[in-house]
């Protein structure tokens, strides 16, 4: 999640199947350790949109909820880390990193099996600023 990363992770679409069977999200907030500034720090809490009937259809959409944080797209700022500012990074199991300012993502296509989306907070340097989680599914 350097800064190099590839851009064509930032546009990638999973069209390679890769999840899969009955589908369940925990959804627990995951929180950033307290700033010295006394402010909020950043929270993330991420699910599974009706995972059931996007599991028959061969697809996933995750939902984020996001506190404390200016979401902006870091090609804006030059991608340089900003204290209060980031955006999301995406993982299907161990595809590619997808960066996005969307709150709101659906994968298509997806294979059978069991797999993992790991949604991570990051800097407008594509560092982790500390909230994550990780949403497990099964594709029938």
């Amino acid at each position: 999640m350097a800064s190099t990363l590839n851009r064509t992770a930032l546009v990638c679409v999973l069209s390679t199947g890769l999840l899969g069977g009955r589908a369940w999200a925990a959804e627990t907030a995951q929180t950033t350790k307290d700033s010295p500034s006394g402010k909020t720090a950043a929270t993330l809490k991420a699910s599974l949109v009706d995972p059931e009937k996007k599991a028959k259809e061969k697809a996933a959409t995750v939902k984020v909820e996001l506190a404390g944080v200016e979401v902006i797209d870091p090609a804006t700022v030059q991608e340089k880390a900003k204290a209060g500012q980031g955006h999301l990074h995406y993982r299907v199991d161990d595809g590619p990193v997808i960066a996005t300012t969307a709150q709101k993502l659906s994968f298509h296509d997806l294979k059978a099996g069991k797999h993992t989306i790991k949604v991570v907070l990051a800097g407008n340097d594509h560092s982790p600023l500390g909230p994550e989680q990780t949403l497990d599914l099964t594709i029938p």
